[in-house]
């Protein structure tokens, strides 16, 4: 049976450091501790009408089908086994023969991760990928795609990075947060999903595209390949109120990414994810309904890219310093070695 993790009570308010989690980390993936953030809860307030500018998109993509009522192709399968066993070797495989649909590629993401991580550690939570509308764009995607991230996977802030941490690996200035309480699956919108979150992080993404330059990467391969996960480091975390005025700033944030000698890489917005970042919650919790699956206390949920991708380079330092959130500026560092 799974490790079954939770983050335990919450600390005092000046501690916004995670505690360390002693769980086994990803097969064939050494490195830093592991981090999960926490930060004091802020009281639960009734939920109330979602203020504006913090309204769920226009045209709401549906959840993709429930896994059980989906056969699974034998090639399909076969394919997903072959793209774990790339991962697990961090080598850089041709796509897959055979193009699943989305209701495939999800049901096909279990073997994948079965030959990726043949011990399995256990689940934190999940990942978002495609939640701007321009990577669903290029990817041919009507919605974002989701992934799971396991014990060993979530680095403590200035985390070195391996330069060959994956097969095929690059850098995405990303956000996260941690589930509070099971409530949060009856939130329908951004303020009552902050009602039912503890922290808010900031985050940086090292995904894995895995599949060789020049090869055909969709949305149904990015979910067949867990959305991409490989490792990732989350920094300072601040406790999420739940109020009108901190869930409009959530979508207000503006993020600055700098080299080593605080030079701009990049800047953009949050409301990069999906107008606002809880947005994506709203849709990830439609998303498991329909899946059968649920958040849990404690659960860590990653929310996208508000970067463009940034390529992995040895020497390499990334900050994101994410500005105009209330408790902030939040801020997240990685070395690549």
């Amino acid at each position: 049976m799974p490790i079954s993790f939770r983050l335990p009570a919450m600390a005092a308010a000046t501690s916004l450091v995670a505690a360390l989690l002693a769980l086994p980390a990803v097969a064939q993936q050494s490195g830093p501790r592991v981090l999960v953030p926490q930060a004091p809860a802020a009281p639960t307030t009734p939920a109330a009408p979602t203020p504006p500018g913090v309204s769920q998109p226009a045209g709401e993509p549906q959840p993709a089908t429930r896994p059980a009522s989906v056969a699974l192709p034998p090639k399909v399968a076969e394919e997903a086994e072959r793209l774990g066993r790339a991962w697990l070797a961090r080598i850089q495989p041709k796509a897959p023969e055979v193009k699943p649909d989305l209701a495939q590629a999800y049901a096909a993401q279990d073997r994948f991760l079965a030959a990726a991580m043949p011990s399995r550690p256990a689940q934190l939570g999940w990942k978002l990928t495609l939640t701007a509308r321009t990577t669903q764009e290029m990817f041919g995607a009507r919605a974002p795609v989701v992934g799971r991230i396991f014990a060993g996977q979530i680095l403590e802030n200035g985390a070195d990075v391996p330069r060959d941490v994956g097969a095929r690996p690059t850098v995405e200035v990303d956000l996260a947060v941690t589930v509070k309480d099971a409530g949060i699956m009856q939130a329908t919108n951004p303020l009552e999903v902050a009602a039912h979150l503890a922290t808010v992080s900031a985050y940086i993404d090292v995904p894995d595209l895995l599949l060789a330059s020049g090869e055909p990467l969709n949305a149904e391969t990015l979910a067949m390949i867990n959305a991409g996960m490989r490792t990732g480091v989350v920094g300072k975390a601040v406790p999420v109120q739940p109020t009108p005025e901190f869930v409009a700033a959530m979508a207000e944030m503006q993020v600055k990414v700098l080299d080593g000698h605080g030079g701009l890489i990049v800047e953009s917005r949050s409301s990069a994810i999906m107008g606002q970042p809880l947005n994506a919650l709203v849709w990830l919790i439609g998303h498991l309904k329909a899946r059968g699956e649920s958040l849990k206390p404690g659960d860590l949920i990653t929310l996208g890219a508000i970067s463009r991708p940034l390529p992995l380079k040895e020497g390499q330092v990334v900050r994101a310093v994410y500005t105009g959130l209330p408790g902030g500026p939040l801020e997240a560092q990685l070395s690549v070695k």
